[in-house]
């Protein structure tokens, strides 16, 4: 959970989430108007814009800078992977569950979704601006309990004759 040293956060991402839902309500509505043919191409043209700045990007750069040095390369395979997997299942069900909760319904789900990853967004990711990797690395290591980064760390340091840096000279907890 957050704590009291992240700032909040991550504002392309929160504004960006809070606009994909504000354009799937208002493509939702479209469904159920007479004639909203108008209002639909404007708030799909508005969903694409603010996936672009927020979402699109996102999905790439926030598992590149969570993942240790360690393991990006193996985590980021599979981050990869669950995005593929993901986006397979969603394309391939997209008609049968839009007519089975209705066009509009449907759009309200995944204007219901964008506002749920705002709020895990908002709870949970902690924001990198002016951190290195390897304090995000420290950070997330002291937030999760991870003791052997923590003390990989530590050695690091010893060997080359340097003081540990502040985050990593705590025993895993946060102030």
């Amino acid at each position: 959970m957050c704590c009291a040293s992240c700032t909040h956060p991550v504002l392309t991402l929160n504004d960006a989430s809070t606009g994909m839902a504000i354009a799937c309500f208002m493509i939702a509505i479209t469904f159920v108007m007479e004639d909203g043919t108008f209002l639909g191409i404007i708030a799909l043209a508005l969903y694409l814009s603010f996936f672009s700045l927020g979402m699109g990007p996102g999905a790439w750069l926030i598992p590149a800078e969570v993942f240790s040095t360690t393991i990006r390369a193996k985590a980021m395979s599979m981050a990869t992977f669950l995005n593929r997997i993901t986006a397979t299942v969603v394309t391939s069900t997209f008609l049968t569950v839009a007519e089975s909760f209705t066009w509009a319904g449907y759009f309200s789900i995944l204007g219901i979704i964008c506002l749920l990853v705002l709020l895990f967004f908002f709870l949970y990711l902690p924001e990198t601006k002016g951190r290195s990797l390897e304090e995000m690395s420290l950070y997330l290591a002291e937030l999760t309990g991870d003791n052997a980064i923590l003390e990989a760390e530590k050695k690091v340091y010893a060997g080359i004759g340097r003081p540990a840096p502040p985050s990593s000279r705590t025993s895993g907890t946060l102030a």
